[in-house]
């Protein structure tokens, strides 16, 4: 495979206890192409429950469908992310790389993280 995405993300959290996230995109070829990460929720609904922040503070912000987009995304990084989750249960996130100019799917993962009190 010449281009990955992966989520690292704890396999069980607690509630409102921040966690430590990472979206990295690799590439073995083609360093030069454009690319995004798309970052679905599995359950819109949980939109709400989450609370996500880059490291640095700026906030992550979910659409109405439980979509954000991480564009530019910039081969071989990692993009650091605070997490918190605000009620038990599963949350699935779907990730995918994507082309940036033709959205062509690059690579995908399904990860699910299990919230607990």
């Amino acid at each position: 495979m010449s281009f990955c995405v992966r989520l690292k993300e704890p396999i069980n959290a607690e509630v409102d206890v921040q966690e430590f996230i990472q979206v990295c995109v690799f590439s073995t070829v083609d360093l030069d192409r454009e690319t995004k990460v798309l970052v679905a929720l599995g359950n819109r609904d949980q939109v709400e429950d989450i609370d996500f922040v880059f490291a640095d503070g700026t906030s992550i912000d979910f659409n109405e469908v439980g979509v954000h987009i991480f564009e530019p995304a910039i081969l071989n990084t990692c993009a650091n992310i605070i997490g918190t989750f605000k009620k038990t249960g599963e949350y699935l996130f779907n990730v995918a790389l994507l082309d940036q100019n033709n959205n062509d799917l690059l690579d995908f993962e399904v990860a699910v993280v299990k919230v607990f009190e």
